[in-house]
């Protein structure tokens, strides 16, 4: 069990930006319910269309943040960041207050919040281990899966209540507020800057605190060069973007279960909620106890069970899907935050924003395509459908165990060599070690 004093939450630096970082997340799924709400209430509104902008200009704007959140000081960027958005959302209260706003000036809000999404989706698990010493890396990332099932919820129930009662004007001020709040609680955070890598010899999460050094930039050659190269990066990278695709059929195929379940108008709300509570559920258990088991090895059992807990979705019960889907929440949000941990260690600490917001936006592309593999898959039965998703779930995990468990051996083996302190070259090899045992984007 994890003592609570030494909980990343009893860490003033990353409980401020936790804090921050949880109630913004929570205000971005509340003023997308407004958006929606304004699209369909504004003429020539269009939820489609609203949807792309609200979600397209990530591509672009990832690689941007990920570059800037490698050369520039993270917190200052994140601060920027949040004024900026709120700027932005803040015309939309005070333009519907006016009686002047239109459907084209909702796209374009989306449209900027696309843009910017990767900064703070990347950069804040890129500043936990500036935040956090890495003994507590692997509950600090717990605390972040857990930040986006609580934003979720709350953020958009509230939103809900809210657009129905007293209008989505007052959403999108909330959310406006809910930015201000996260530069607030990122000014009075102080950071320190790291070193290209931990030092040698342990477990991420137990490995000794680097000491200062400037953050330097760079392109994306050098990540992706290590990506393909380092085998945790590259086969859970895999891994998670078909994993990922699964979930996106998934999302596809519930609102069809939810009515053949007889569920009622928020069928589907109830087998979402359940996904999120299986998500939240992992998150406490990981805070709680000190996982001990091998990472990497963990990794591929959550799949594997992942992929089991889907076909609950065949049940004629609504019950045992229900419990299904929250086993698959409680499996995918623990593969997130072993995978991260992992990824910490496995590449230089001067490499995060890149890596990160290259991981984040490489998977914020995946799941049109599982709605995709849906349409196709639907036609022939919800059955072909949920086994395409077991599939993709459990054959790479299956494919990548051995690779993954000789990461993990390569650690135990070297843990008992001496500690080699020499930094790495960005684009050097890393040792095997730094990412071995201790273990979605």
């Amino acid at each position: 069990m994890i003592d609570k004093r030494d909980s990343p939450l009893r860490n003033a630096p990353f409980r401020r930006a936790w804090i921050g970082a949880t109630v913004s997340a929570a205000g971005d799924a509340a003023s997308w319910v407004a958006l929606v709400a304004y699209a369909w209430g504004l003429p020539d509104g269009s939820v489609a269309t609203l949807a792309v902008l609200y979600t397209a200009p990530v591509a672009v704007g990832g690689l941007v943040a990920g570059w800037a959140l490698d050369r520039y000081d993270r917190r200052r960027l994140l601060v920027g960041d949040s004024l900026a958005r709120a700027a932005v959302f803040a015309t939309i209260p005070l333009a519907a207050a006016g009686g002047g706003l239109t459907a084209v000036q909702v796209y374009l809000v989306a449209a900027v919040y696309g843009l910017l999404k990767m900064t703070s989706l990347a950069g804040f698990p890129a500043l936990i281990p500036e935040l956090v010493p890495p003994r507590q890396l692997l509950a600090a990332n717990a605390l972040e899966s857990a930040s986006f099932g609580i934003a979720g919820l709350v953020g958009a129930v509230g939103a809900g209540v809210a657009v129905a009662t007293v209008g989505p004007g007052y959403v999108v001020a909330f959310d406006v507020l809910s930015y201000l709040i996260f530069a607030l609680c990122l000014v009075r955070t102080r950071t320190e800057a790291k070193t290209a890598r931990p030092e040698k010899t342990t477990r991420p999460e137990k490995a000794a605190r680097p000491e200062k050094t400037a953050r330097t930039g760079g392109g994306l050659g050098p990540v992706v060069r290590l990506l393909v190269r380092e085998p945790v990066l590259r086969d859970t990278t895999i891994m998670f973007a078909l994993f990922n695709i699964g979930e996106g059929a998934l999302l596809v195929l519930l609102p069809e279960r939810a009515v053949e379940y007889g569920l009622g108008p928020g069928g589907y709300g109830y087998l979402i909620a359940a996904v999120t509570g299986g998500e939240l559920l992992a998150a406490l258990v990981l805070l709680r106890w000190s996982w001990r088991p091998s990472l990497t090895r963990s990794v591929v059992a959550a799949a594997l069970v992942a992929a089991v807990a889907v076909l609950a979705v065949l049940a004629p019960s609504p019950w045992a899907a229900l419990v299904g889907l929250a086993g698959l929440g409680g499996c995918a949000a623990a593969m997130t935050t072993w995978a991260q941990t992992l990824r910490m260690g496995a590449a230089p600490a001067g490499m995060h924003g890149r890596l990160f917001a290259l991981l984040r936006t490489l998977m914020q592309a995946t799941p049109p395509l599982g709605a995709a593999l849906a349409a196709l898959t639907l036609r022939d039965g919800v059955a072909a459908t949920v086994l395409a998703i077991c599939a993709l779930m459990a054959v790479p995990a299956l494919a990548f165990a051995r690779d993954l468990a000789a990461a993990g051996d390569r650690y135990q083996a070297a843990e008992n060599e001496p500690s080699d302190p020499r930094p790495a070259a960005e684009d050097g090899p890393l040792e095997p070690d730094t990412f071995g045992a201790g273990g979605r984007a």
